[in-house]
């Protein structure tokens, strides 16, 4: 009888970083850097600077970010009403319809890929994952 050794943190860390970047590398229509900045500025208009400070970047790696996504039609800037010299990044139609088709392509990559599990299985993944977090916070 072989007795299973418990793996360590790091290598479940490692398991679940591979899981992520699975789904996310076959689930991406745009480079990750676009596309977290596109969900941002989906959330409401924003001024690059503080786009950049969100996405712990640059000013100069944001207006490369923002450039690429104004030259693809997915957002526009606008003056900000506040103060003329600012601008602000909205999100255009085919923004939102590319985040909720990026959405449903993670979605269906994400089912694709825990199909190999039960329900049962499933749940009990669930269920361990979503205990991790209550137990940092309780320092144990």
């Amino acid at each position: 009888m072989s007795e299973t050794t418990a793996p360590t943190g790091t290598e479940l860390a490692d398991m679940i970083g591979s899981v992520a970047r699975y789904i996310r590398h076959h689930s991406r229509g745009i480079p990750p850097h676009q596309h977290r900045a596109l969900k941002m500025i989906a959330k409401e208009p924003i001024r690059p600077a503080r786009l950049a400070e969100q996405l712990h970047i640059t000013p100069r790696a944001v207006t490369d970010v923002v450039d690429a996504l104004v030259d693809k039609e997915l957002i526009h800037t606008e003056a900000d009403p506040n103060d003329r010299r600012a601008k602000i990044l909205q999100i255009n139609e085919s923004g939102s319809t590319l985040l909720t088709e990026l959405e449903e392509k993670r979605t269906a990559v994400a089912d694709e890929y825990f199909s190999a599990l039960t329900d049962d299985q499933k749940v009990q993944l669930k269920e361990l994952l979503s205990a991790l977090p209550d137990r940092i916070a309780k320092g144990n």
